[in-house]
């Protein structure tokens, strides 16, 4: 068939499937068809190469979900609707192709179905609706591709568990790339760019954000070639039983406040011997800086000891009773990038927020929690660039502007 009977995600899913990878995850906006464009695909591909025995299985979080959804994008596909067609069972909810193969439509709150026998492909529509241990328990009883599609409406494990891995295939769509939206519905949807959350997701198909994130960044897939421009550094945040010891590599051009960041180590009960085989296990370099909490003054020493340069933090600022707060909005001055496979660390910048309090009003203070990583790259990226990038007189303006002092 002619590509121009097929909107833009669907070829981009054609192209995915040539590279055999375990995952396709589409991502993307209201109306970009990607739920329609992953049934056309599975539509066109099942009569094709599958055997009588292959199973395919569509599933949604409910049934009432899937049928408003997914199997009604199915009889669009087929041109009628299911039932009195004979390759439809009603009963079983599955499509039988005249090579034997069947397409089945399920719900994940079916336990019976979610922990029973196996299956050729998956796809999981609106897939951040459904549960990790869930989704989990269908992908090991899933032999070929498995497909996802969502509105990122929110961070959950799609973006850290999945997406992630080098086997999947990552499709971004927006309603530009629905060639047969009417100019009514393309004005539908613009018309709500005045939401910025909304227009976000549902309009740009990006990622929603919590209210008050701290910093902002950009995932990479790796950390760029090392230039004269790019000087590495490494930062190292102390914990032992309930939080983990916590180092990230940063190469950073300070001239233009760019930061690159790969999580290095992320692991709770971690002593001090444990942290220089961590070190030496990932070829750290003995004259790479690495910037450690100055409240732990004999783990440094054992460190040094054992050969690497480690350089107690800086955590002083000229507001003596704010010096987090304002070493934390010096930082956001930085251009952020992170590499995917820094889990951990981007779990915390997408959950890293202002506190607030029981009324929701902003204390002008971080929260108590997803830091660690965070506090690795704060000890490092400051006390090495602080002063060096003007950190005097970006004091006394920070001091006259927020506290009044002359």
């Amino acid at each position: 068939m002619a590509r121009e009977q097929f909107s833009r995600v669907f070829w981009k899913i054609y192209d995915a499937y040539g590279t055999h990878p375990r995952y396709i995850s589409n991502k993307g906006g209201t109306r970009s068809t990607k739920t329609y464009s992953t049934l056309q695909f599975l539509h066109r591909l099942i009569p094709l190469v599958d055997k009588p025995c292959d199973i395919s299985s569509v599933v949604s979080e409910t049934y009432p979900h899937l049928s408003r959804g997914a199997i009604r994008d199915f009889e669009s596909i087929i041109g009628h609707p299911l039932i009195g067609d004979p390759h439809w069972s009603e009963t079983n909810h599955t499509w039988t192709y005249d090579n034997g193969a069947k397409l089945e439509f399920w719900s994940a709150d079916s336990p019976l179905k979610v922990h029973g026998s196996q299956r050729k492909r998956l796809f999981v529509n609106e897939a951040n609706h459904i549960p990790w241990e869930i989704f989990r328990q269908m992908a090991v009883r899933t032999s070929g591709v498995i497909f996802i599609d969502y509105n990122p409406a929110s961070v959950c494990w799609i973006q850290e568990k999945i997406e992630s891995k080098d086997n999947c295939v990552l499709i971004k769509s927006t309603y530009k790339d629905n060639p047969f939206l009417t100019e009514m519905q393309v004005r539908e949807i613009e018309d709500n760019q005045a939401d910025a959350n909304w227009w976000k997701v549902y309009g740009l198909g990006e990622e929603g954000s919590l209210e008050g994130l701290i910093y902002s960044f950009e995932q990479i897939d790796s950390l760029p070639e090392k230039d004269g421009n790019l000087i590495e550094i490494q930062g190292l945040d102390f914990g032992f039983t309930n939080d983990p010891t916590a180092r990230v590599q940063i190469l950073a051009d300070h001239r233009k406040k760019v930061l690159y960041c790969r999580e290095r180590c992320y692991q709770t009960h971690m002593q001090n011997k444990h942290i220089i085989a961590d070190l030496q296990a990932d070829g750290v370099g003995r004259g790479v800086e690495i910037y450690a909490d100055c409240a732990e003054p004999k783990s440094i020493a054992d460190i040094k000891e054992a050969g690497f340069k480690v350089i107690p933090c800086d955590k002083d600022a000229p507001v003596k009773s704010d010096k987090r707060l304002f070493q934390i909005q010096w930082m956001q001055g930085w251009k952020w990038y992170v590499t995917k496979d820094s889990v951990n660390l981007i779990r915390e910048l997408r959950n890293y927020t202002w506190a607030t309090d029981k009324d929701g009003n902003n204390l002008n203070e971080p929260i108590q929690k997803w830091d660690h990583c965070l506090d690795a790259v704060r000890y490092a990226l400051f006390t090495r660039f602080g002063r060096d990038a003007g950190y005097g007189q970006y004091s006394i303006s920070f001091s006259r502007k927020r506290y009044g002092h002359h």
